[in-house]
């Protein structure tokens, strides 16, 4: 299974919110973190175990380090690392938020002197370029430890390979792919970015059985309880971005922030063709310093002044042909010689976006579909009808059930009173 989806499942084992008016949940649920890290340090060697198991256990409390981390440390990856001394891990960390210590030097901190002739391992290829920080290879080589087991390589041009090369030729033994399965899928946000120069998108909606996100009247809240709510906090908790377009943030002013979890606020994204939302008055809370505005050239200039003005940060993406924001072109199309403008998902790459939570509305849930430009779906189900309300994909349609795309169950369950989908594309495996 997934770590993302162990975190998941125990989230929605574990206790309810109760408080929500500081911002944050109860200590209960807040110490995942904490939890990791006394998880780590109480693993030892298991009495007749093989090598391979040996490295599932330690490699497997690295990688519950880096998830339990994810969301804290954009743009950077959250990195896991322990530190194993005769059978036993003596040092633990997670990377810290950006310009902070990496994992690394966080585990052979609190190792200190049992560092020497260790084995450390560590979910993500040790970085060896001085950035904010200075290389992690650097203090592995000081720290005198005997071998380094990595999970998967760091595929950045200014890394890939580099670090383990600079450890081996300190004589370092160096070992690669170590649980590699496990530890892509703790960094697959970082690593879909880095292969692919777009954020991994995943959808979430909310819906009643019969495939509604509001009733008739435009009604929504709420369609599902807050155990539901609460998994879709963890889910912004995870993401580096969130978006909705602009008839949801006109229609609902939304927050877009992390409430019902502990965890960082992803950068709000508003999908606004013309600029419509600069025109509102008052001002909706979220056209503030540090959001994001994709608009078309059809927006006119005073308009983008006026976000400009607000400290929003309003990006002109091409448009498709019915002057709406192009979410996504195929790769042979990124740059049309008509339209140099990138799309959506490609301008949100370029700054350094790893990851993006579409939360709505249904045209714009739809326009991610269409554009076949989702990773993951979370998908909620209230036990409830709703009738003739606003569908979830509306304005789409496919010609014939053969027609239409299939999608693969990874995960089904309750949460409270609701059901649970986590859905990926059926051709996931192939890059768009």
């Amino acid at each position: 299974m997934r770590p993302e989806l162990s975190e998941l499942l125990a989230l929605i084992a574990g206790p309810g919110a109760k408080d929500m008016s500081a911002g944050t949940a109860p200590d209960e649920h807040d110490d995942a973190v904490a939890g990791a890290l006394r998880a780590a340090l109480a693993v030892v060697d298991a009495v007749g175990e093989s090598a391979e198991e040996r490295d599932r256990r330690f490699m497997g409390a690295a990688v519950r380090l880096a998830c339990a981390g994810t969301g804290a440390t954009y743009p950077n990856p959250c990195v896991g690392a322990v530190v194993v001394q005769a059978g036993r891990v003596v040092g633990a960390g997670h990377s810290a938020a950006t310009g902070g210590p990496h994992a690394e030097v966080r585990a052979l901190a609190m190792a200190g002197a049992a560092a020497q002739g260790a084995t450390v391992y560590v979910t993500l290829e040790p970085c060896s370029h001085q950035g904010r920080t200075p290389p992690c290879t650097d203090a592995l080589i000081a720290a005198g430890v005997a071998e380094v087991a990595y999970g998967v390589q760091d595929p950045a041009r200014h890394a890939a390979g580099k670090g383990s090369g600079l450890l081996r030729a300190a004589g370092v033994v160096v070992r690669e792919a170590v649980e590699l399965t496990a530890c892509a899928s703790a960094h697959e946000h970082y690593l879909h970015h880095e292969r692919s120069g777009r954020p991994f998108v995943t959808l979430k909606a909310a819906t009643s059985l019969d495939g509604r996100i509001a009733a008739a009247g435009g009604d929504s809240k709420w369609i599902t309880g807050e155990p539901a709510r609460r998994v879709g906090h963890w889910l912004r908790a995870r993401h580096h971005a969130i978006v909705i377009g602009a008839d949801t943030l006109l229609r609902d002013d939304p927050r877009l922030d992390v409430r019902l979890v502990r965890g960082v606020d992803p950068i709000p994204v508003i999908v606004d063709s013309r600029l419509r939302t600069a025109l509102v008055a008052p001002r909706p809370q979220l056209l503030r310093a540090g959001t994001i505005v994709l608009h078309t050239e059809h927006a006119p200039e005073d308009r983008r002044r006026s976000l400009l003005d607000a400290g929003v940060r309003p990006i002109a993406v091409a448009a498709d042909a019915q002057g709406r924001v192009t979410i996504a072109a195929p790769r042979a199309e990124r740059r049309d010689p008509a339209d140099p403008r990138p799309s959506a998902l490609d301008a949100l790459g370029e700054l350094a976006v790893r990851s993006l939570l579409v939360e709505g509305g249904g045209h714009l849930i739809a326009s991610f579909v269409a554009a076949a430009a989702w990773d993951r779906w979370y998908w909620f189900q209230a036990p409830c009808l709703l009738g003739e309300g606003t569908p979830v994909l509306p304005g789409l349609s496919w010609p014939a059930v053969a027609q239409s795309p299939r999608l693969w169950i990874e995960l089904r369950g309750r949460v409270g009173g609701d059901e649970l989908m986590v859905l990926q594309p059926e051709t996931a495996a192939t890059p768009r």
